[in-house]
């Protein structure tokens, strides 16, 4: 998760620490290093939800029992909760039939970072809510974020609640382990506590294998594997790819890292997830896979998918493009596609933080002509 950081302070689709599991405080815990302890857990009536705008999709007066909602916070300025969002859209498309509805809210002041004005966000809403297809929402006060995020304990985005039928919380987490939790609040077996104690046990398990990795990284590998077989649906989940990216190369073979790599980006293309072949061309340019010409070919491969997903004008993709161009030796296609992230940047009005970082990458790999003056 992420904290008041700025998009491509993260990177486009970014992967790294923010992936990691952190479960609720428990009520009873003192407050640690300025977080305050929870009072909202799994099991617990869900607050209501105050809403200015609804942005897209019908407004949600009260959480009707007999269905399930996912609550979602995230903000404009949060580059995971963005990256993330094609994957909500997807979860919204399979359940939508099932009594689920996503709702992605948002609000001004949200984590402490001001001016996340109502016109920001719909403004983002309006030009990619339309291909995502799930409900949005704008609060113009603080009081949902207080009463979600805060009474959790949670500091940061994207953050993500699941609210069961009987309009209790059973998940509060990331979004990446809906599809284990889903299906167990459709089917609606177990309450909401005992579903959230589950995910708790889940979500230490892989921090148990993140251990194991840190000590023994051959053993760490093995220990994610056991994890997908365990959990299928979290089969190829965000920290695994990335795992078994940066470590099969070393620690594995470099044909079984390329099957991998060639299996995910084919998916990813069927799905138009741009997220996992943002992730597949950066941590094999940036890991142990630059070291091998045929891992570099997927990479290349995987930017040039995503930046054609992205429909060859999104600036952030055509410079993770650059830059994977730049690490397989193609210097001329590398200044090519930095020249034309700097205008997609210019041309859709993207934010003077983003240009500048797209600037600064684009001198860097092309020069003047691609960034303007050095």
């Amino acid at each position: 998760m992420v904290r008041a950081a700025p998009l491509m302070i993260v990177s486009a689709f970014g992967v790294g620490s923010q992936f990691a599991p952190a479960a609720a405080q428990d009520a009873k815990e003192p407050p640690k290093n300025g977080v305050p302890a929870a009072v909202l857990k799994g099991g617990d009536p869900a607050p209501p939800l105050k809403v200015s705008r609804w942005l897209q999709g019908e407004e949600v007066k009260a959480f009707e029992p007999g269905k399930v909602y996912v609550v979602e916070f995230w903000a404009t300025w949060c580059g995971p909760c963005i990256a993330f969002m094609p994957h909500l859209a997807r979860l919204q498309a399979e359940y939508k039939d099932k009594g689920v509805t996503v709702i992605g809210f948002t609000s001004r002041d949200l984590l402490g970072n001001p001016d996340h004005t109502e016109e920001m966000v719909a403004a983002f809403v309006k030009k990619r809510g339309p291909g995502l297809k799930y409900t949005f929402a704008y609060a113009d006060d603080p009081a949902s974020a207080d009463a979600w995020l805060k009474a959790a304990g949670r500091t940061g985005i994207p953050c993500t609640f699941v609210v069961d039928k009987a309009g209790r919380i059973a998940y509060i987490g990331h979004p990446m382990y809906l599809p284990l939790v889903l299906p167990k609040v459709v089917e609606g077996a177990d309450g909401a506590k005992a579903v959230s104690d589950e995910m708790a046990k889940v979500e230490a398990e892989f921090a148990a294998s993140s251990a194991e990795r840190a000590r023994d990284p051959e053993a760490g590998l093995r220990a994610v594997k056991a994890f997908e077989a365990k959990y299928p649906p979290l089969a190829d989940f965000v920290p695994s790819v990335r795992v078994k990216l940066s470590y099969l190369p070393r620690h594995g073979e470099v044909g079984e890292a390329k099957e991998y790599a060639e299996r995910l980006m084919a998916r990813a293309v069927e799905r138009g997830d741009r997220l996992t072949l943002s992730m597949v061309a950066s941590i094999l340019r940036l890991g142990d896979g630059k070291e091998s010409k045929e891992l570099l070919a997927v990479a290349v491969r995987a930017a040039e998918a995503e930046s054609r997903l992205a429909g060859g004008a999104d600036a952030l993709a055509l410079i993770s493009l650059a830059n994977t161009y730049a690490v397989a030796g193609d210097a001329a296609k590398a200044k090519e596609s930095a020249r034309k992230a700097v205008e997609a940047a210019e041309a859709a009005g993207e934010p003077a933080s983003l240009r500048e970082y797209v600037g600064r990458e684009a001198r860097r790999l092309g020069g003047e002509e691609a960034g303007g003056k050095k």
